[in-house]
């Protein structure tokens, strides 16, 4: 144990004398995993409007007549599941700017937050409105003086199987760091584009935008070569994923932890 020790000290006292490395621009590669959250403020407006013409009877004649429907279809926290996840990423530091501290950096990475089977709770408001003159077929629920129209909440559950999610996500990210000869402690905010791709019982492709920060250690070995941890955070809205199907809207974010190397050149 005590020789140990002594080569712990002994890596970090020649690492510590290491220059800094002499070029800025950089690539990397990482895998990690991540923790994707629950799809949050999740609506089904394709299958809820699909429940609700059922109810009514609605069709082209009804339109014709003057008629409208409409309704929203909120569904409770939709479950994905955690995963691995891989990328790259190559950037660049302002040195010879003088801005040693300062940096973008492109990156790209993809994951499987695949939808697990899961009995969603349902909350749906319709709003049934008869065209000026068409006669009701049940009483009208409101005084004969006003447009005849119908509102109901219906809750229940709705059983969701399996489908196979796929991520893939393009960043630019703006990075501060703290310029160490060995230690580069560093943050970094950006955004870009989250394509979603989804089979089984919800199918579906979609690109949205998204946002991104991280966090991060970065240890210089040599003056080419780096190791890296880093923490990250993701978050995008999907909106009408599977659109002739049920529609699916909702808040994606995802807790990211991945390690990686760097070489700089």
């Amino acid at each position: 144990m005590n020789r140990l020790v002594i080569y712990v000290v002994l890596i970090m006292i020649f690492l510590c004398q290491t220059e800094s490395a002499r070029s800025e621009w950089y690539l990397g590669g990482y895998g990690g995993y991540s923790a994707a959250q629950p799809l949050a403020d999740a609506t089904m407006n394709s299958y809820g409007e699909r429940v609700a013409v059922d109810r009514y009877g609605f069709s082209s004649n009804s339109v014709a007549q003057g008629n409208t429907l409409t309704q929203n279809f909120q569904t409770s926290d939709l479950s994905l599941d955690q995963s691995t996840l891989f990328g790259g990423k190559g950037g660049y530091f302002f040195n010879d700017q003088g801005f040693s501290w300062l940096g973008v950096e492109l990156e790209a990475f993809t994951t499987t937050p695949t939808i697990k089977t899961q009995t969603v709770t349902t909350n749906q408001d319709i709003t049934f409105l008869l065209g000026p003159g068409v006669t009701p077929t049940v009483p009208c629920p409101v005084p004969p003086s006003q447009q005849c129209s119908y509102q109901e909440n219906l809750k229940g559950t709705l059983p969701v199987t399996q489908s196979s999610l796929r991520l893939v996500t393009v960043l630019f990210n703006v990075v501060a760091r703290y310029p160490g000869t060995t230690f580069q402690p560093y943050v970094g905010v950006g955004g870009g584009g989250f394509y979603f791709s989804s089979s089984g019982q919800i199918d579906g492709r979609q690109v949205v935008p998204g946002l991104n920060a991280q966090a991060g250690l970065k240890v210089l070995a040599t003056e080419e070569w780096g190791l890296f941890v880093e923490g990250k955070y993701n978050y995008a809205t999907i909106t009408n994923l599977d659109p002739s199907g049920f529609g699916l809207s909702g808040t994606y974010s995802a807790f990211n932890l991945l390690a990686g190397i760097a070489y700089h050149f």
